[in-house]
């Protein structure tokens, strides 16, 4: 397949960058690790006019913390850069869990966190585990700034409530409470280097025993990556039992709206997902625990 012709231009600043954008919106793409714009292109997914590179703006490759504002992960900050980053360690181990799931280690070199939230596929492999957080996406434009919770980003498949004249900045991860873990679990093929067939995050908050408060991210299974608020609705305030934890991954498969493909199928899919939503509710809480998390 013929890529097609278009122009790569490189701006120094956000705001160079949206202004870009705003001279052409129906004929730019936007390109930070480039992994899977390039794909499209070679697939003939899109045929830009003109790539508008991320690359050189310093300030998107930033990676933060604060007690107070909690994580920054900039736009183009790597996928490796966040799984090695200590402090995503110490604080974040379920966001290291999902980016060393994605893909192999060649392409966690070279894509980056918003890029795979952007491109806004079901399977995206950091999704889940930011629904979970309640991650904030920081959006620029040539009318200003805004926030957008991710949560009320995806808006259909490969569809994102971003503007053409839109770049995201920045990711922003709340900061743990005491006694809160996170876990990320998928299912997969050769699991570092297919697409998830499903997954499933969990961010929980412990007292003891007792869950105090959960959210669950799923992916694969539904038109969009997807919060499953009934099941963080109902592990509050309850005994992580085996049978709450079975109840838990029952609410996930009813929450699942998944697809026959290629890869597996509907009911597959609502089954595994499920034990997925176990798992990783288990490992969260254990982490929870153990204050790693």
């Amino acid at each position: 397949m013929r890529i097609p012709e278009f122009d790569f231009i490189e701006p120094r600043s956000v705001a160079e960058a949206c202004a870009l954008l705003a001279e052409d919106p129906e004929g730019n793409a936007v390109f930070a690790g480039g992994t899977d714009v390039l794909v499209n292109l070679r697939g003939g997914a899109y045929e830009p006019r003109r790539l508008v590179s991320l690359q050189r703006i310093d300030e998107l490759h930033d990676i933060g913390y604060s007690d107070e504002t909690g994580l920054l992960i900039g736009a183009m900050a790597t996928v490796n850069r966040v799984a090695r980053n200590e402090i995503v360690q110490e604080h974040f181990p379920g966001v290291v869990d999902a980016a060393l799931s994605l893909a192999a280690d060649q392409v966690r070199n070279q894509a980056t966190v918003a890029g795979n939230l952007c491109m806004a596929v079901p399977s995206a492999d950091m999704a889940p585990i930011l629904l979970a957080h309640g991650a904030t996406l920081r959006v620029a434009s040539p009318d200003g700034a805004r926030e957008v919770p991710i949560r009320e980003f995806f808006s259909g498949p490969r569809e994102t409530v971003l503007g053409p004249t839109e770049v995201v900045t920045a990711i922003v991860v709340p900061p743990p409470a005491e006694d809160q873990g996170d876990a990320n679990q998928r299912h997969g093929g050769r699991v570092s280097l297919s697409l998830p067939i499903a997954s499933a995050a969990a961010v929980v908050t412990m007292d003891g025993e007792v869950c105090r408060e959960a959210a669950i991210g799923l992916g694969a299974v539904a038109p969009t990556p997807l919060h499953a608020k009934s099941v963080g609705d109902f592990l509050a305030g309850r005994e992580l039992s085996p049978e709450v934890l079975d109840e838990a991954g029952a609410l996930a498969s009813a929450e699942a709206k998944p697809i026959d493909d290629l890869r597996a199928g509907k009911a597959f899919r609502r089954e595994v997902v499920g034990v997925l939503t176990r798992r990783a509710i288990s490992i969260a809480a254990a982490r929870a625990r153990s204050g790693r998390g």
